[in-house]
């Protein structure tokens, strides 16, 4: 499983629309409430005999209200219950073109490799 594919699973469960990168308008209103994640660095952290065994993922994830930051979907829970260790957080600046308010979460996932 991608980190990527790891992280949607995560959130899918919070009922939030949930994007990889960046959410790219359709011409639509930008929902009230959504969610954008992306890999912030993914450096290799263990090797043995030439391959590499560890790799720690770091993933930031917005969350993206325009009713403020009470109330939001329980992202810590939902990704500490995936294997995610928690890491910084921080408001992000409101938006004057969407109306949105932000905060943003750091992630890490220490991934096995063979």
């Amino acid at each position: 499983m991608t980190i990527w594919e790891r992280v949607d699973a995560a959130l899918s469960g919070l009922g939030v629309p949930v994007f990889a990168n960046a959410y790219v308008s359709t011409g639509t209103d930008y929902p009230d409430l959504y969610l954008v994640y992306f890999l912030v660095t993914a450096p290799p952290v263990l090797h043995a005999d030439n391959n590499e065994n560890l790799r720690d993922n770091l993933v930031q994830i917005s969350v993206y209200n325009r009713s403020g930051l009470i109330n939001l979907p329980d992202v810590e829970s939902a990704m500490l219950a995936a294997g995610f260790t928690a890491g910084t957080r921080r408001e992000l600046p409101y938006s004057d073109d969407t109306k949105h308010f932000g905060l943003m979460f750091e992630f890490s996932y220490l991934e096995e490799r063979n």
